[in-house]
Protein backbone atom coordinates (compact mmCIF):
# COMPACT_ATOMS: atom_id res chain seq x y z
CA UNK A 1 0.00 0.00 0.00
CA UNK A 2 1.87 3.88 -1.07
CA UNK A 3 1.79 6.20 1.68
CA UNK A 4 -0.06 9.06 1.48
CA UNK A 5 1.92 12.32 0.58
CA UNK A 6 1.34 13.69 3.62
CA UNK A 7 3.80 16.09 5.20
CA UNK A 8 6.44 13.47 6.97
CA UNK A 9 5.81 10.62 4.71
CA UNK A 10 7.50 11.61 1.93
CA UNK A 11 10.25 9.31 0.97
CA UNK A 12 12.90 8.76 -1.63
CA UNK A 13 11.96 7.81 -4.68
CA UNK A 14 15.65 6.34 -5.70
CA UNK A 15 16.26 4.31 -2.44
CA UNK A 16 17.48 0.56 -3.88
CA UNK A 17 18.50 2.26 -6.92
CA UNK A 18 22.41 1.28 -7.45
CA UNK A 19 23.32 2.60 -10.61
CA UNK A 20 22.88 6.35 -11.48
CA UNK A 21 24.65 6.85 -14.77
CA UNK A 22 24.03 8.75 -17.68
CA UNK A 23 22.96 6.33 -20.55
CA UNK A 24 25.54 5.95 -22.93
CA UNK A 25 25.70 4.55 -26.58
CA UNK A 26 27.90 3.70 -29.37
CA UNK A 27 28.41 5.61 -32.63
CA UNK A 28 30.96 6.33 -35.22
CA UNK A 29 33.67 9.54 -35.51
CA UNK A 30 35.74 9.17 -38.95
CA UNK A 31 34.37 5.74 -39.39
CA UNK A 32 35.78 5.10 -36.15
CA UNK A 33 33.78 3.10 -33.58
CA UNK A 34 33.83 4.82 -30.26
CA UNK A 35 31.55 5.50 -26.78
CA UNK A 36 29.59 8.53 -27.73
CA UNK A 37 27.11 10.72 -25.44
CA UNK A 38 25.36 14.22 -24.87
CA UNK A 39 28.29 15.20 -22.37
CA UNK A 40 29.21 18.85 -22.45
CA UNK A 41 32.98 19.18 -23.00
CA UNK A 42 35.39 19.52 -19.79
CA UNK A 43 37.53 22.36 -18.34
CA UNK A 44 39.49 23.90 -21.09
CA UNK A 45 37.12 22.82 -23.92
CA UNK A 46 38.68 19.40 -23.24
CA UNK A 47 35.91 16.49 -24.61
CA UNK A 48 35.37 14.14 -21.75
CA UNK A 49 34.62 10.34 -21.68
CA UNK A 50 32.17 9.33 -24.31
CA UNK A 51 31.77 13.12 -25.42
CA UNK A 52 30.42 12.95 -29.22
CA UNK A 53 33.71 14.71 -31.32
CA UNK A 54 33.98 16.36 -34.26
CA UNK A 55 35.96 15.09 -37.08
CA UNK A 56 39.00 17.23 -37.03
CA UNK A 57 39.74 16.87 -40.70
CA UNK A 58 37.75 18.56 -44.03
CA UNK A 59 37.95 15.50 -46.27
CA UNK A 60 37.41 11.83 -46.34
CA UNK A 61 38.01 9.18 -48.61
CA UNK A 62 35.47 8.80 -51.05
CA UNK A 63 35.23 6.37 -54.41
CA UNK A 64 37.70 3.99 -53.40
CA UNK A 65 35.77 1.47 -51.80
CA UNK A 66 37.95 2.49 -48.56
CA UNK A 67 36.14 2.49 -45.29
CA UNK A 68 39.72 3.77 -42.94
CA UNK A 69 39.82 6.93 -41.34
CA UNK A 70 41.08 9.99 -42.98
CA UNK A 71 44.37 9.77 -41.06
CA UNK A 72 45.02 6.43 -42.40
CA UNK A 73 44.08 7.04 -45.79
CA UNK A 74 45.57 10.01 -46.24
CA UNK A 75 48.71 9.29 -44.02
CA UNK A 76 52.13 10.30 -45.36
CA UNK A 77 50.38 12.96 -47.83
CA UNK A 78 51.28 16.37 -48.21
CA UNK A 79 49.93 19.44 -49.88
CA UNK A 80 52.69 21.50 -51.00
CA UNK A 81 52.17 25.27 -52.09
CA UNK A 82 55.04 28.18 -53.26
CA UNK A 83 54.07 30.87 -51.90
CA UNK A 84 55.60 34.78 -50.65
CA UNK A 85 54.95 38.10 -48.98
CA UNK A 86 56.26 41.14 -48.90
CA UNK A 87 57.88 42.82 -45.69
CA UNK A 88 58.62 46.09 -45.33
CA UNK A 89 62.09 46.54 -44.26
CA UNK A 90 63.15 49.12 -41.13
CA UNK A 91 66.24 50.72 -43.66
CA UNK A 92 64.98 51.97 -46.85
CA UNK A 93 68.13 53.12 -48.30
CA UNK A 94 68.18 50.35 -51.04
CA UNK A 95 64.29 49.11 -50.73
CA UNK A 96 61.26 49.90 -49.58
CA UNK A 97 60.44 45.80 -49.36
CA UNK A 98 61.53 42.47 -49.56
CA UNK A 99 60.06 39.54 -51.37
CA UNK A 100 60.25 36.19 -48.97
CA UNK A 101 59.38 32.78 -50.47
CA UNK A 102 58.15 29.80 -48.53
CA UNK A 103 56.97 26.44 -48.55
CA UNK A 104 53.29 26.00 -47.31
CA UNK A 105 52.52 22.26 -46.38
CA UNK A 106 48.87 21.05 -45.72
CA UNK A 107 48.51 17.67 -43.96
CA UNK A 108 44.87 16.22 -45.21
CA UNK A 109 44.67 13.90 -42.82
CA UNK A 110 44.41 15.98 -39.78
CA UNK A 111 43.89 19.43 -41.22
CA UNK A 112 47.43 20.39 -39.84
CA UNK A 113 49.72 23.34 -41.93
CA UNK A 114 53.70 23.73 -41.84
CA UNK A 115 55.29 27.15 -43.57
CA UNK A 116 59.02 26.65 -43.83
CA UNK A 117 61.31 29.42 -45.83
CA UNK A 118 64.32 27.52 -48.02
CA UNK A 119 67.63 28.54 -47.40
CA UNK A 120 68.66 31.40 -49.68
CA UNK A 121 72.43 32.01 -49.95
CA UNK A 122 73.74 35.78 -48.83
CA UNK A 123 70.03 36.73 -48.34
CA UNK A 124 70.81 38.25 -44.44
CA UNK A 125 67.27 36.68 -43.41
CA UNK A 126 66.51 34.09 -40.62
CA UNK A 127 65.55 31.23 -42.50
CA UNK A 128 64.39 27.76 -42.05
CA UNK A 129 60.19 26.91 -40.16
CA UNK A 130 58.30 29.50 -39.71
CA UNK A 131 54.82 28.09 -38.33
CA UNK A 132 55.37 24.82 -37.30
CA UNK A 133 52.79 22.07 -37.72
CA UNK A 134 49.22 22.64 -36.21
CA UNK A 135 45.62 23.75 -37.21
CA UNK A 136 45.21 27.34 -37.85
CA UNK A 137 42.28 29.69 -37.62
CA UNK A 138 40.95 31.71 -40.03
CA UNK A 139 41.75 35.44 -39.71
CA UNK A 140 39.03 37.51 -38.07
CA UNK A 141 35.76 37.46 -38.32
CA UNK A 142 36.32 33.48 -38.48
CA UNK A 143 38.67 33.03 -36.00
CA UNK A 144 36.26 30.64 -34.55
CA UNK A 145 36.92 28.06 -37.75
CA UNK A 146 40.41 26.53 -39.09
CA UNK A 147 41.58 26.22 -42.60
CA UNK A 148 40.61 23.43 -44.86
CA UNK A 149 42.05 22.03 -48.22
CA UNK A 150 39.03 23.82 -49.85
CA UNK A 151 40.87 27.69 -48.43
CA UNK A 152 43.91 26.34 -50.75
CA UNK A 153 44.19 27.20 -54.83
CA UNK A 154 46.94 28.73 -56.88
CA UNK A 155 46.27 32.55 -57.41
CA UNK A 156 45.12 33.23 -53.78
CA UNK A 157 46.08 34.62 -50.37
CA UNK A 158 45.87 32.78 -46.84
CA UNK A 159 46.56 35.30 -44.19
CA UNK A 160 48.55 33.16 -41.05
CA UNK A 161 48.77 35.31 -37.86
CA UNK A 162 48.27 38.42 -39.62
CA UNK A 163 50.96 37.58 -42.18
CA UNK A 164 49.28 37.05 -45.99
CA UNK A 165 51.04 34.52 -48.28
CA UNK A 166 50.31 34.73 -51.86
CA UNK A 167 50.51 31.33 -53.46
CA UNK A 168 51.58 31.13 -57.11
CA UNK A 169 52.18 27.27 -57.66
CA UNK A 170 52.09 23.93 -56.04
CA UNK A 171 53.67 20.69 -56.80
CA UNK A 172 52.23 18.24 -59.52
CA UNK A 173 50.56 15.96 -56.68
CA UNK A 174 49.13 18.42 -55.07
CA UNK A 175 47.25 19.80 -58.44
CA UNK A 176 46.51 15.82 -58.80
CA UNK A 177 44.96 15.95 -55.26
CA UNK A 178 42.96 18.90 -55.65
CA UNK A 179 41.67 17.86 -58.81
CA UNK A 180 40.17 14.71 -57.37
CA UNK A 181 38.04 16.41 -54.56
CA UNK A 182 36.44 18.60 -57.46
CA UNK A 183 38.82 21.91 -56.84
CA UNK A 184 39.58 23.99 -60.12
CA UNK A 185 43.23 24.58 -60.01
CA UNK A 186 44.59 27.91 -60.97
CA UNK A 187 47.45 28.00 -63.51
CA UNK A 188 50.42 29.44 -61.72
CA UNK A 189 50.91 32.83 -61.50
CA UNK A 190 54.23 34.87 -61.89
CA UNK A 191 56.55 35.11 -58.62
CA UNK A 192 58.16 38.70 -57.92
CA UNK A 193 61.65 38.69 -57.55
CA UNK A 194 63.07 40.33 -54.26
CA UNK A 195 64.31 43.26 -54.66
CA UNK A 196 66.95 43.75 -52.73
CA UNK A 197 68.83 40.13 -54.14
CA UNK A 198 68.52 41.87 -57.33
CA UNK A 199 70.62 44.72 -56.33
CA UNK A 200 73.29 42.43 -54.60
CA UNK A 201 73.17 40.63 -57.99
CA UNK A 202 73.49 43.82 -59.94
CA UNK A 203 76.47 45.21 -57.78
CA UNK A 204 78.50 42.31 -58.33
CA UNK A 205 78.49 42.34 -61.56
Amino acid sequence: MALPLLPGNSFNRNVGKEKFHKSQHWGFCNNVMMLVSDEKPGIGGEPLLGQKIKPKCSIYPKGDGSDVPSWVAFDKQVLSFDAYLEEEVPDKSQTNYRIRYYKIYFYPEDDTIQVNEPEVKNSGLLQGTSIRRHRITLPPPDEDQFYTVYHFNVGTEVVFYGRTFKIYDCDAFTRNFLRKIGVKVNPPVQCPEDPYMKIRREVRN
